[in-house]
């Protein structure tokens, strides 16, 4: 009697450990292949980020035209004709340079209330500094650095 009853208690005490073990650990994980979505600011005018990705966007289109309207004067004021004109050339190189490119990175320095520094990485190797301004309720770009 006293075997069997050292028996029982050690195939229940032994069960109890193992599931114990097997429910406190992770041995092999099984995942989905689902990637979290990356949440993107939205690509209009609202935003100094959102005014970015939409210069991105007109540039990726190859609407230049378009991707000027983004920019304004760096004495915080719309472009004039002229100023659009001149401007359409260093657009294009710009364009040229990270067209159809990733957007890999992007971080926003606020310099004021109406001024941001957006710092964007293309396919994590080509940089860009976009200086922002707020005029009215939309933002638009001033200047672009390399």
């Amino acid at each position: 009697m006293q075997g069997n009853r050292f028996l029982i208690v050690f195939f229940y005490s032994a069960a109890l450990s193992i599931s114990a073990l097997l429910s406190s650990c992770e041995v092999v994980r099984i995942a989905s292949n689902e990637r979290q979505a990356q949440v993107l600011p939205d690509i209009d005018q609202r935003s100094s980020q959102g005014v970015v990705y939409l210069f991105k966007n007109e540039i990726d289109s190859n609407n230049i035209t378009a991707a000027v309207r983004v920019f304004a004067s760096e004495q915080q004021r719309q472009l004039l004709a002229i100023e659009k004109y001149e401007m359409k050339f260093d657009v294009e190189r710009w364009g040229r340079s990270i067209a159809r490119k990733d957007i890999t990175a992007l971080r926003a320095d606020t310099i004021s209330p109406t001024q941001h520094l957006v710092k964007a990485e293309f396919n994590y190797n080509k940089a860009l500094m976009f200086n922002t301004v707020r005029l009215g309720d939309k933002w638009f770009i001033t200047s672009v650095k390399e």
